[in-house]
């Protein structure tokens, strides 16, 4: 069975900035700093998961009457690193031009708030269609 680290952040923009704001930075000006860092430093896949306000309220909204006692998350962001090995996450926060990448972090992102995680991922079924890593498929 296939298996990669994924580390995931979750973030929040500072209130004074809108969220298409935010999102325009990170894509804009962070991550053409960021992606060299990764490639260098073992990261292999990097997503970002765009969540609006509006989406999330309209899901609230469909979803409330059949999972009334579940919470809806509020973050702006949710940031997907796959690496091969816990090792690369300190490379890459280890290398200098990651620091340049986020020097403008603390005027847009909400740190305090900040969600991280770690752990395997295992694919299941692929874009493909394929079903992998499933006994008896």
């Amino acid at each position: 069975m296939a298996t990669h680290v994924k580390l995931t952040v979750t973030h929040y923009r500072r209130p004074e900035h809108t969220h298409e704001a935010f999102m325009k930075w990170i894509v804009e000006e962070h991550l053409p700093l960021a992606i060299p860092v990764f490639k260098r430093c073992g990261v292999i896949n990097y997503s970002l998961f765009d969540t609006p306000a509006a989406m999330n309220a309209e899901l609230k909204a469909n979803m409330g009457g059949h999972r009334a006692a579940w919470d809806y998350a509020d973050f702006d962001c949710f940031i997907e690193y796959t690496l091969n090995d816990v090792k690369n996450i300190g490379q890459f926060l280890a290398d200098p031009d990651w620091a340049k990448s986020i020097e403008h972090q603390e005027e847009w992102v909400d740190t305090s708030k900040a969600l991280m995680s770690i752990g395997y991922i295992t694919p299941y079924l692929l874009e493909s269609g394929e079903a992998v890593n499933v006994p008896g498929l």
